[in-house]
């Protein structure tokens, strides 16, 4: 009977060993299948056998949740036991900067023979154009000798005297005006060095040099405005990793420039959490930074019901931050997929006057508005956008079919536009305005992008 007791005891003893290596043996397996967090990997995609593998198989039009133990980790760190973490460079986009291609800009007003040679907009420029004439523009170029001078504010002036349009130049020392006048004078100011001249319909680029100009500034002001209503759904929790990964490694790339980052977050009139704000802070810390990715990573697409979206007041609170009155770099990513309402939705409430006012207030801040089109959206949105972009000397940026992620997404038509990884674009374009140059985009689907091959 003991010999009996005895066999079973060892044979149960054999069993669980080799359950045990079994389960360490699966384990290990899946943890070796497994990329680590921010490594973007080729066909990792809803619907892919390989996203399924990583945790996406509860993928349901987005809702991709990550898990809540990450949530304020520093995104350089990658440890290779972080799984189920979706990672960064999976969304594609294009950018396109209407007053680089000024031309092109002015042929979408354009009236044609029939309507199919009509331009685009020319249906909003002969009915509602929303208070926007970007079709007259002039360019000035503010240097102190062969220096650019960023920072420098740039006033049209009327015959009357009359305020026209105010900008700053950038790092290239470059501003844009579209003060709607055929003719006027043009007011340069650099701290206490000054200088003027008069422009007519026949001189649209225009030349100024100071004797003396303000030090830029190794500064970076960034705010993310960023429509969460629930037509984002599809988007926004990819939208997160990739703003995350922005983040960081705009951090880390400009260690020595002080980078301080908000967040504003909108819905629309009836939603109980219309708007969410999340203050400047100086994201070179740790501290900071996980503070702020934490309030990024927080947020979920709800609300909203219809097509018009609070923009015009996330806009209007968006000026009213505490961006300063210095020379620094200053930039707003607006992601959204939804215009604001218009006028005729309740005329009280003057949508379009408030919408035209937020973006004139931006160029005269020198804040840059890139914004960025997401899925579902209308010609109107990308009218819109495309206004408060070249206005405030921004970058238009539109999310792309090419990922597959996503529902449909409109296509602007843009001739040359590159496509490119959503995150490697977004860096390229805060260094660009940071900097005064702007690097050329890498294709998306480039050698230099494809993980590399192992023997």
């Amino acid at each position: 009977m003991n010999s009996l007791k005895k066999c079973l005891a060892l044979f149960f003893v054999l069993c669980l060993t080799l359950m045990s290596a079994a389960c360490a043996k699966t384990g290990e397996s899946l943890k070796n299948d497994i990329a680590p967090f921010g490594a973007p990997e080729k066909g990792l995609y809803p619907g892919s056998s390989r996203f399924d593998s990583v945790g996406g198989a509860d993928y349901e039009g987005g809702s991709f949740d990550i898990p809540a133990e990450t949530e304020g980790e520093p995104l350089s760190e990658t440890p290779d036991d972080r799984q189920f973490v979706r990672p960064a460079g999976l969304i594609t986009a294009a950018a396109w900067n209407e007053n680089w291609h000024y031309d092109f800009w002015k042929s979408l007003f354009v009236k044609g023979q029939t309507e199919e040679d009509d331009g685009k907009f020319v249906g909003f420029y002969e009915k509602d154009r929303w208070g926007f004439d970007s079709t007259r523009r002039v360019s000035v170029t503010v240097k102190q000798g062969e220096t650019p001078v960023c920072g420098a504010i740039v006033t049209c002036t009327d015959d009357s005297g009359a305020e026209r349009f105010t900008a700053k130049t950038g790092a290239d020392g470059v501003a844009y005006l579209f003060p709607e006048i055929s003719d006027g004078t043009i007011k340069v100011k650099s701290g206490s060095f000054v200088a003027e001249t008069s422009f007519s319909s026949e001189i649209s680029d225009v030349e100024i040099q100071l004797d003396g100009a303000e030090a830029k500034q190794n500064h970076i002001q960034m705010m993310l405005v960023i429509d969460v209503t629930g037509s984002m759904g599809d988007e926004l929790t990819y939208l997160q990793t990739e703003l995350a990964d922005v983040i960081n490694r705009v951090a880390v790339a400009n260690g020595e420039a002080r980078i301080d980052l908000a967040l504003l977050f909108y819905r629309d009139d009836d939603d109980t959490e219309k708007f969410a704000y999340y203050d400047f802070v100086n994201v070179n810390t740790t501290e900071g930074l996980n503070k702020q990715l934490k309030n990024l990573r927080g947020q979920r697409a709800d609300g909203g019901g219809d097509t018009p979206e609070a923009v015009d007041e996330a806009l209007e609170l968006a000026m009213s931050k505490a961006w300063g009155d210095d020379n620094s770099t200053k930039i707003i990513f607006h992601v959204l997929d939804a215009p604001p309402h218009s006028n005729s939705h309740n005329s009280q409430r003057n949508y379009e006057q408030r919408f035209e006012a937020a973006v004139r207030k931006a160029a005269g801040m020198g804040i840059r508005l890139c914004p960025i089109l997401c899925s579902g959206a209308d010609l109107l949105c990308e009218y819109l956008v495309r206004q408060e972009a070249i206005y405030t000397g921004g970058t238009f940026i539109f999310v792309t079919d090419d990922s597959g992620i996503g529902n449909a997404h409109l296509d602007p038509n843009i001739p040359d536009a590159v496509v490119e990884k959503l995150n490697d674009l977004m860096v390229r374009v805060v260094d660009g305005y940071h900097t005064g140059t702007f690097a050329d985009p890498v294709p998306w689907a480039s050698p230099e992008q494809e993980p590399a091959k192992s023997n």
